[in-house]
């Protein structure tokens, strides 16, 4: 079963965050804990770690790019999961 992770509000006034860097990559593995990319908000740059183990099977949103709170972010999964109905 695939996990969606969406982009987390990481402070109280944050309405957007922009990814600074992906640490993982589509294909990678993932265990919980890891640290998946850096978000940037109105105020930091922060972490932000996988609370999932599996596969890294989609990004949703690309280094340098903006999205609202609890836009899709990425999908971890086991290896071969279909993400196509889900994105």
């Amino acid at each position: 079963m695939a996990e969606i992770i969406t982009m987390p509000r990481l402070s109280d006034t944050m309405t957007e965050g922009t990814v600074a860097t992906w640490l993982k990559k589509v294909g990678d593995k993932v265990s919980e804990g890891d640290i998946l990319a850096e978000i940037e908000t109105d105020k930091a740059t922060m972490e932000f770690e996988s609370f999932y183990s599996g596969t890294l099977l989609h990004i949703g949103i690309e280094e340098g790019q903006s999205a609202p709170v609890d836009s899709v972010l990425a999908i971890i999964g086991p290896v071969g999961t279909d993400v196509s109905g889900v994105v």
